[in-house]
């Protein structure tokens, strides 16, 4: 309302809410997942997958826009992460439709219905995941002196999972899995990842770590008997 009233006069809380596109809610995994095509060059497609309570996105590189490939890399994704009860689409309906029936055809066990066509709440959604997906990869390319977006793709999924979503409060890994995106043994010391290549040596530096840490804790003053000698003088 306060934004209505910078620009519009006699506008009424009564014809807000008459407009007002109620959000859309999912309380667990898979209750509401969003599938978006990017055109790209080459005649090539980036097929994104996004969870709607997480945020967690998976981009897969497709040669068509053929339903038949998009379900049969959605396959892949639910045999993987389990299937949503309802699988929106940004696309026409008929897209959305032809999309389920090829996927259930793949997997007759399986039963999910098509979401509503451009539904403005997820649809804004998508739009900003595919925004910043391009961004990404206009990184990614540039960073690594490349035209190939396609191999690195696994690389951008990966950066966009791990990075902040003001939506959830956190990043959409964290959302999906309960804990932050690791990268091996990064937390290590760089100088220690020199020339580590085996368990053997890894548990040789965990050990001197430990060892290093137990030598500090001996040689740091006891400030529990410094306060008792305190009192015993005073």
């Amino acid at each position: 309302m306060k934004e209505l009233k910078l620009r519009y006069k006699n506008v009424t809380a009564e014809l807000v809410t008459v407009y007002f596109v109620k959000p859309i809610i999912s309380n667990e995994l898979n209750s509401r997942c969003q599938v978006d095509l990017i055109d790209m060059q080459s005649h090539k497609v980036i097929m994104v997958y996004q969870d709607h309570l997480t945020k967690f996105v998976q981009l897969r590189s497709l040669k068509s826009k053929q339903a038949e490939e998009v379900a049969y890399h959605l396959l892949d994704i639910f045999t993987t992460f389990g299937a949503p009860s309802i699988l929106q689409s940004d696309n026409v309906r008929e897209f959305a439709n032809k999309v389920v029936k090829e996927v259930c055809a793949m997997w007759p066990e399986l039963k999910i219905v098509h979401g509503k066509p451009r539904h403005s709440q997820s649809q804004g959604s998508v739009e900003k995941a595919n925004q910043d997906i391009e961004k990404i990869i206009c990184a990614w390319l540039e960073s690594n002196k490349t035209t190939k977006w396609s191999e690195g793709l696994r690389f951008i999924q990966f950066m966009k999972n791990r990075a902040y979503h003001a939506e959830i409060n956190r990043s959409p890994y964290e959302a999906m899995f309960g804990c932050k995106a690791k990268v091996g043994l990064n937390s290590l010391p760089k100088d220690a990842l020199v020339e580590l290549s085996t368990e053997e040596e890894l548990e040789s530096i965990l050990n001197e770590d430990e060892n290093r840490l137990n030598e500090e804790r001996e040689t740091e003053p006891n400030i529990t008997d410094a306060v008792i000698n305190e009192d015993e003088e005073i």
